[in-house]
């Protein structure tokens, strides 16, 4: 089935990010939400959060968008992508992989067909945006729309329930500008694919109704040289009341800045320690190959320690032989709880 689309007079700019209908200046839809309903917006970030861990996930979530739109568009499967210097983590560090997020994104489409891949709507008065993807659904014909997200819903403001609220009215927003640009084509189902590195859902999104779509889009706005700013505050207790309330967001114990500190050291040590081990053995190899025992590089000194045997007490069999008098002499010593990180993707 042929899926002919109106294309929108609006003119999308990636870099800088913006949405223009000739001179005029369009708004987006996303700041709108963060400031009217207060949705996914990270409340006392941290510097560090605001100009490194956001621009580097927002870069990561890039990378993605290229490969299923190579994918949707080419057939082909493009899943290296160029990284910024600054989000380099070292040597060989050059590229986002995202083969993970491809392949969870082509088994998700699995019973979809593409029709659009960043298709602008459009009120042509005050708001634009992109639609990740257009899809038509075989078996009913119907035409879905959907959102990819790539957040790490361990650190998104309220969860994967507050994620799923932000993008009903998102792709709520969506589907009634795409209806009024395309008043022949209903929108069947909104959805969102959530693909984060080995992880991912399909995600069915709830439509908001129209008329609190339209009283979300009637908000006044200015644009100042910060970007839009949006008097809302009426709306949003309008709106808020409406809808069901977005779980509280889960307490920061410790400011972002020292967890990503944590995270990034802790990730180098592992892979510093293989490396080291690695070289090691290979050292140790070199030396034993030519009957060296100690070796002096002038910046550290490696020596091989003579073969030895070591005596050990074999307490499980004594106190299995012997447990009374194994008791006797058992003593009882305070001992702190052992603390651990385990990194996650």
């Amino acid at each position: 089935m042929e899926i002919a689309l109106a294309q929108s007079p609006v003119v999308f700019s990636e870099n800088p990010h913006g949405y223009r209908l000739g001179d005029k200046r369009m708004s987006g839809i996303t700041s709108l939400i963060h400031q009217v309903l207060q949705l996914g917006i990270y409340p006392e970030a941290s510097e560090f959060v605001k100009n490194v861990a956001i621009p580097r996930a927002g870069e990561y979530g890039t990378a993605v968008h290229h490969a299923i739109e190579a994918y949707d568009n080419l057939g082909i499967k493009v899943t290296a992508h160029p990284k910024s210097e600054r989000f380099r983590q070292g040597p060989g560090d050059d590229f986002w992989n995202v083969e993970n997020e491809l392949e969870t994104y082509i088994r998700h489409r699995q019973g979809f067909e593409p029709v659009a891949n960043e298709y602008t709507v459009s009120d042509e008065v005050r708001y634009a945006s992109n639609i990740d993807n257009v899809w038509l659904k075989v078996d009913t014909q119907g035409i879905w729309l959907i959102d990819t997200k790539t957040n790490n819903l361990n650190y998104y403001p309220g969860g994967e329930a507050a994620l799923q609220e932000y993008l009903s009215w998102q792709l709520s927003v969506y589907a009634y500008l795409f209806e009024r640009q395309n008043p022949e084509i209903k929108v069947e189902g909104l959805a969102c694919n959530w693909l984060r590195h080995a992880d991912g859902a399909f995600w069915i999104i709830e439509r908001k109704p129209d008329n609190l779509v339209e009283l979300l889009l009637s908000v006044p706005w200015i644009h100042t040289d910060n970007g839009f700013i949006y008097d809302g505050a009426e709306v949003s207790k309008i709106l808020l009341g409406e809808t069901a309330l977005v779980p509280a967001p889960k307490v920061q114990l410790i400011p972002q800045e020292l967890v990503q500190m944590i995270y990034q050291i802790t990730r180098q040590a592992d892979e510093t320690k293989k490396v080291l081990d690695e070289m090691k053995s290979r050292l140790r190899q070199a030396m034993e190959s030519n009957a060296v025992k100690s070796w002096d590089s002038g910046m550290f000194k490696a020596t091989i320690a003579s073969d030895s045997t070591a005596e050990t007490f074999d307490a499980a069999r004594f106190k299995n032989e012997h447990p009374d008098l194994y008791k006797r002499y058992l003593k009882q010593t305070a001992r702190k709880g052992s603390f651990t990180i385990k990194l996650r993707d």
